[in-house]
């Protein structure tokens, strides 16, 4: 079993959207959103570390709010995943296109976590036409997540 699926069977409420600031609470990280990220020379969107000894994220509240929930669980990736002690994101590190093997690592733990495979398989039967647009929404998660998502699980080619 994966960890993000241990992470949904022990603090996820069943509910959709999934919400990564629970799960990290529950799971003991303290979750704080930080405008101060914003600021300086390279912005970020969030950042893991220990705090007074606490597991801690800390994100950017002045950005999108499928943006905050990304990074919320991206970070709780990099503490899942045993990462270390402290990871600084910048929005470059979200992106498909880095090649840094613990933030892909944490990219899919995010993606696993908001986008539950079976959760998105039951949804799809559920409705009667779902789109990316539809999908992306219901998981408060952007259209370009949502995409990429459905392509790894092969419900979309591309």
């Amino acid at each position: 079993m994966s960890t993000e699926r241990k992470f949904l069977d022990m603090y996820w409420d069943g509910r959709l959207p999934v919400d990564p600031w629970m799960i990290a609470e529950r799971s003991g990280v303290r979750v704080i959103p930080d405008g101060s990220l914003a600021w300086g020379q390279d912005p970020l969107s969030g950042k893991f570390e220990k705090e007074n000894n606490i597991p801690t994220i800390r994100f950017n509240p002045n950005e999108s709010r499928v943006r905050q929930r990304f990074t919320i669980a991206h970070e709780l990736g990099h503490c899942a995943l045993g990462h270390g002690l402290a990871y600084r994101d910048p929005a470059t590190n979200f992106s498909a296109r880095t090649y840094n093997p613990d933030e892909i690592a944490a990219n899919r733990f995010a993606a696993s976590l908001l986008m539950p495979a079976d959760m998105i398989e039951a949804t799809i039967m559920d409705l009667r036409d779902p789109s990316v647009e539809s999908l992306a929404e219901l998981f408060g998660v952007s259209q370009v997540a949502m995409e990429f998502r459905l392509k790894n699980l092969g419900w979309l080619r591309g």
